[in-house]
């Protein structure tokens, strides 16, 4: 097996998923930031521990690294944002990914 680098942005809100990949980190990266920029307004602060599953949605960037045995080592960073904003979000991501690829 071959090496593999995958670099992608997921949205998790009331048991909905969706991801998109991405060729380079930075590249992930640079989308990642513009899509919390749009949102900020809808961001909770730090992690929402006393607010229902069902009111959060989950924005994350993950790195997975998967070696030539299949080891893998993954990492994710996370935001939070008001349910609310998830259809916008996705109709923001899925314009501006579009344009990218």
């Amino acid at each position: 097996m071959a090496e593999k680098q995958v670099y992608s942005i997921e949205v998790l809100c009331r048991g909905k998923y969706e991801s998109w990949e991405f060729e380079q980190e930075d590249e992930r990266d640079r989308f990642y930031e513009s899509v919390k920029k749009e949102f900020a307004d809808h961001a909770f602060e730090e992690e929402p521990t006393d607010v229902e599953d069902t009111e959060i949605l989950q924005l994350s960037a993950n790195s997975m690294h998967i070696d030539e045995e299949g080891e893998v080592d993954q990492k994710m960073r996370y935001d939070w944002f008001h349910y609310d904003s998830f259809g916008d979000m996705l109709a923001y991501i899925n314009e501006h990914y579009k344009e990218k690829h």
